[in-house]
């Protein structure tokens, strides 16, 4: 930290000329990644600003401001920038992907579709965009066929950075060192967020260590990586049935309500959901629809 801030304050003593032979615009753009580095961003900013300015083709300053306005929460900015470096360099895989993040962020399903095919067509080794892509197959093009085969491309992509971090997590569960274990598992998750099995183990940590909120949490990316995951839809209906997840009952008693109903969409002899759903219409006093559910609880009871 000290090293980057002493190489900012020799670099405001240097004319442009003198540190780069007449390339101001690498000039402003090198000592903005110093300030950058230092977390001088009101800086950095100013200096990647001059940068384009003098040179509008200077991609990597633009990916810079970018990334920079991201972090002051600037995401319109952000999203503005990606766009002005494409323009000059539409070859950068890692670019795309992040643009189809911002524009998933302002609902544009569209844009960030086409980013995220981009990024796969310049690396088909982004495991991150094969698992953005997951979700758009799945809901917008009833596509699951096609689904899989993002999500199982992502899966294997991450699988060998995953699975080290994930083993020193299990060995650290099985010596009953949760704290230490969820560490790993937070790392795993990061290096292959296909890795669903995790998101299920974290949820059950912090559900046994009555950290509810957390619990929801994990079980939330599930849902939102593979909407037809049966598993974490149930899981989600019963805590937020049974545990103080909010301040707000009727929120909690209405999110229970709509996870266990999407459970039964896809899988309508579900005994959990259907059992949990008579409980919690009994509890909200609709006898009528408690009943309707009981009974088909019970008619699976018996079934052969």
């Amino acid at each position: 930290m000290f090293f980057a801030v002493l190489c900012t304050a020799l670099l405001f003593f240097m004319s442009p000329r003198e540190a780069v032979s007449g390339r101001e615009d690498e000039f402003f753009y090198k000592r903005g990644m110093v300030q950058y580095r230092a977390r001088m961003y009101g800086f950095a900013i100013e200096d990647m600003q001059k940068a384009l300015a003098i040179n509008p083709q200077h991609y990597r300053a633009a990916n810079a401001l970018a990334e920079l306005y991201e972090k002051k929460k600037l995401k319109k900015k952000s999203l503005d920038y990606y766009r002005i470096s494409l323009g000059s360099n539409p070859d950068q895989p890692d670019v795309h992907y992040r643009l189809g993040v911002l524009y998933d962020f302002f609902y544009d399903t569209r844009s960030s579709t086409h980013h995220y095919l981009k990024s796969l067509e310049q690396d088909p080794g982004n495991h991150r965009a094969h698992l953005k892509l997951v979700r758009y197959y799945l809901i917008e093009k009833k596509d699951r066929k096609t689904a899989d085969l993002h999500f199982t491309s992502s899966y294997n992509l991450g699988k060998t950075a995953g699975d080290t971090l994930r083993e020193a997590g299990d060995k650290e569960y099985s010596a009953g060192r949760e704290a230490k274990s969820l560490e790993f598992y937070r790392k795993a998750i990061a290096k292959n967020p296909a890795d669903l099995d995790i998101y299920f183990r974290m949820a059950e940590i912090h559900r046994r260590r009555k950290e509810y909120r957390k619990a929801v949490r994990y079980l939330e990316k599930v849902k939102h990586i593979r909407p037809d995951n049966e598993r974490s839809l149930v899981l989600l209906g019963n805590l937020y049935h049974t545990t103080p997840v909010s301040t707000d009952a009727r929120f909690q008693i209405d999110m229970a309500i709509i996870n266990l109903r999407m459970a039964l969409n896809l899988n309508p002899k579900n005994r959990d959901a259907i059992l949990t759903l008579s409980e919690i219409y009994r509890r909200t006093g609709d006898k009528d629809k408690a009943d309707e559910f009981l009974k088909k609880f019970e008619e699976l009871e018996t079934a052969p």
